[in-house]
C-alpha cells in the first residue's frame, strides 16, 4: 500500500494541532507541551495507566479499539481487559520521573496513531485490529507494510506534537542565538550536547529525540567530520 500522507504535512498537521490547542489554553509562550492536556481535553481521548502484562515487552503503549482486549495485571494477577475504544493505556512504570520524556513520546505516539484513524482512515484503520476495509483484498504484504508505514507516521506525527518547528526555533532562539547545533558528519561536540540536553529538557524530550527532531527539521548545521579532527580534536595533523 502506497502511503497517503508525507511526513512533511505530518509536521505541518501537528504544528496545527498544538498552536490550535495552545490558543484555546491559552499558553502560547509555552516551550514544554502539556501532553495529557493536549490528549483529553483537546483530542478528546481518555488515559489510563496498567501493568501490562503482553508477551511482547516492547508494548509500552495501546491505543483501544474498543474489541481487542489487552492482558494486564492486576491484583498480582493477569487478565484480559477491553477498554473502551479511544482510550490510550500506558505502562505505569512510566510514571516515574525518570522515565519522563519516554512517557511523554509513548502518549504522544498514541494519541497520533488517533489522530491518523480520522485523518487518512483507509490507511490507518490497520492500527484498530478487525477494521479493515472488507471489500479490499489485502495481502500479507499489504498488512504488514501498513502496521509499518502507521507505525512510521506515528512516530513523526508523535514528535512533531511535542517538538512543533515554532517551538524549535524558539528554543534555539533562546539556547542558541537563533543558529542552528554544529554538527560534524553526525558527531556532536560536547557543547553541542550540552546545548540539545537542554532543548531536550525544556520541551520534555529525550536527547535522542531531540537529535532527531533537529535532524529532520534540517535544523543542524553540518561540517565535514576530518574539519572535526583536524581543527578540534587536532589529530592527524603536523602537531599533535
Amino acid at each position: 500500500m502506497e502511503n497517503l500522507v508525507s511526513f512533511q504535512e505530518l509536521d505541518v498537521l501537528g504544528e496545527g494541532l498544538v498552536k490550535d490547542y495552545a490558543k484555546k489554553v491559552h499558553r502560547s509562550n509555552a516551550m514544554c507541551l502539556d501532553i495529557e492536556g493536549f490528549i483529553t481535553d483537546y483530542l478528546g481521548l481518555s488515559i489510563t495507566y496498567e501493568d501490562i502484562a503482553e508477551e511482547d515487552k516492547s508494548k509500552i503503549g495501546f491505543l483501544s479499539d474498543g474489541k481487542s482486549p489487552l492482558l494486564v495485571t492486576r491484583n498480582k494477577v493477569e487478565t484480559f481487559v477491553t477498554f473502551p475504544k479511544w482510550t490510550i493505556v500506558i505502562e505505569r512504570f512510566l510514571t516515574r520521573d525518570s522515565e519522563s520524556a519516554k512517557k511523554r513520546f509513548t502518549l504522544a505516539h498514541e494519541a497520533a496513531h488517533a489522530i491518523l484513524a480520522k485523518h487518512i482512515p483507509l490507511q490507518a484503520g490497520g492500527c484498530f485490529q478487525n477494521e479493515f476495509d472488507n471489500t479490499i483484498p489485502y495481502s500479507k504484504e499489504d498488512i504488514k507494510r501498513m502496521f509499518s508505514l502507521n507505525e512510521a507516521c506515528a512516530n513523526r506525527l508523535g514528535a512533531a506534537i511535542l517538538m512543533p518547528e515554532y517551538r524549535m526555533d524558539r528554543a534555539l532562539k533562546k539556547y542558541n542565538d537563533d543558529n542552528k547545533v554544529l554538527c560534524y558528519g553526525g558527531v556532536f561536540p560536547q557543547q553541542e550536547k550540552l546545548l540539545i540536553r537542554k532543548m531536550a529538557n525544556a520541551l520534555g524530550v529525550s536527547v535522542s529525540a531531540m537529535a532527531n527532531r533537529l535532524k529532520e527539521l534540517k535544523l543542524l548545521n553540518n561540517q565535514p567530520l576530518d574539519q572535526y579532527i583536524r581543527e578540534e580534536l587536532r589529530f592527524g595533523g603536523d602537531e599533535m
